[in-house]
């Protein structure tokens, strides 16, 4: 293989691995250099807190102790105004995801810090010192992504103060509010080459942060050994020199390094190792619950098929008792009916026959009248004739008057 010229690169132990950035972050002026320039604060004075160390905790599901890398420091800033603030700077790192609690667990511990602070009471003008909260910054360096909507290498939350009704922004400091939040920074060290040069080239606060953590760049492993990265000296900045220094130092001073960084490898393929078999029963667990809502949601749609037809046919029951009732109610109308026809048919008969004798008695009656009118023709008749008779006689005019009691004028046409 080709020997690479040492002046074109150069070889650091891999700061991803705990031994090593905790190495690193032990000499306060790299840390100091490494705050400052991923913060953006000019950083006065910096404590490293002997709380920081690898944290135990017991993973419930498992009951197996999950190391939890973080480190603690006390920061003094000077602010924009020349004024300064105390804060504490929570920096945790993980190689792995993980359960999201055991970093709001440490956090939450580290809300509990006070610093003891002297303030003049208004009232007595005595001065009185007092707890007070200090201003938190969790940094978390991941070397997972988190998110890929954006895939940024650097996600930060900022605390906004707004007011709601008036809609304006406090722009100075408060002490409740700014004490009881905080901004966090996510380092995602996977999107390192999802950064073009023209998101940082223009602007010297980026420029020299993704100089910062191209020192983390773990595409730049070496072939021959993993734990070291191979690393191109132009791409870093002069003020990066103590921190590349320390991290070349850390293989001289730590004789019992590459062990370590074994020792977190193997670490590492254990949890791994679980998380593939929690990930395998999650998938089991995952597929058996969607067939599982699927076998419910089936059962719902059945269910609701069963209700929709036990409706309509309870519809189509009411439907035929209605029908059956109207039929009923025709059927009676119908025998009322016909019982009113049977009547009425009754009453016809009843009529027609008085019609008949009506009509036989006005018959017997005009037949009875047509003999009297006969009758009283021919007596009629036989008077004219006795009548004619009597006149050609000679019978005198009174006389024939008398006995056919016609009246002199009927004589006379005779």
């Amino acid at each position: 293989m080709e020997e690479r010229d040492p002046n074109e690169y150069f070889i650091i132990p891999n700061p991803i691995y705990d031994v090593v950035f905790k190495y690193l972050m032990e000499d306060l002026e790299s840390a100091k250099i490494f705050l400052s320039t991923l913060l953006n604060e000019k950083i006065i004075r910096l404590a490293f807190e002997p709380i920081s160390h690898a944290q135990k905790i017991t993973d419930e599901s498992t009951h197996q102790e999950i190391r939890l890398f973080h480190l603690d420091f006390t920061a003094t800033i000077e602010l924009a105004d020349g004024t300064e603030e105390l804060m504490m700077i929570e920096l945790q790192k993980a190689n792995m995801a993980g359960d999201i609690f055991r970093f709001k667990r440490y956090i939450s511990a580290n809300f509990q810090r006070k610093q003891a602070q002297e303030v003049i009471n208004p009232r007595t003008q005595a001065v009185e010192t007092i707890e007070q909260p200090i201003r938190l910054i969790p940094i978390f360096i991941l070397n997972f992504r988190i998110e890929n909507e954006i895939d940024d290498l650097i996600i930060k939350t900022n605390r906004t103060k707004r007011g709601l009704f008036k809609d304006k922004q406090l722009k100075q400091h408060n002490e409740f509010i700014d004490n009881l939040s905080y901004d966090m920074w996510v380092i995602q060290l996977p999107n390192l080459d999802k950064i073009d040069p023209s998101d940082y080239e223009d602007d010297e606060y980026k420029s020299n942060l993704y100089a910062l953590l191209k020192l983390f760049d773990q595409k730049a492993q070496s072939p021959q050994n993993r734990h070291r990265l191979l690393l191109i000296r132009k791409l870093f900045p002069i003020f990066l020199k103590r921190l590349i220094a320390r991290l070349k130092a850390a293989d001289a001073e730590q004789p019992d390094l590459e062990e370590q960084m074994h020792a977190e490898d193997e670490y590492l393929a254990e949890l791994r190792k679980r998380d593939n078999t929690i990930s395998f029963f999650k998938e089991q667990l995952e597929s058996t619950t969607q067939e599982l809502e699927s076998t419910t949601q089936e059962l719902e749609s059945t269910t609701q098929e069963l209700e929709s037809t036990t409706q309509e046919l309870e519809s189509t029951t009411q439907e035929l008792e209605s029908t059956t009732q109207e039929l009923e109610s025709t059927a009676q109308e119908l025998e009322s009916t016909s019982q009113e026809l049977e009547s009425t048919t009754q009453e016809l008969e009843s009529t027609a026959q008085e019609l008949e004798k009506e009509k036989q008695l006005k018959q017997q009656k005009e037949e009875e009248l047509a003999a009297k009118e006969q009758a009283l023709k021919t007596q009629q008749e036989l008077i004219y004739d006795l009548a004619k008779v009597l006149k050609a006689s000679g019978i005198p005019l009174e006389t024939i008057e008398e006995k056919t009691k016609l009246s002199p004028e009927e004589i006379e046409r005779l």
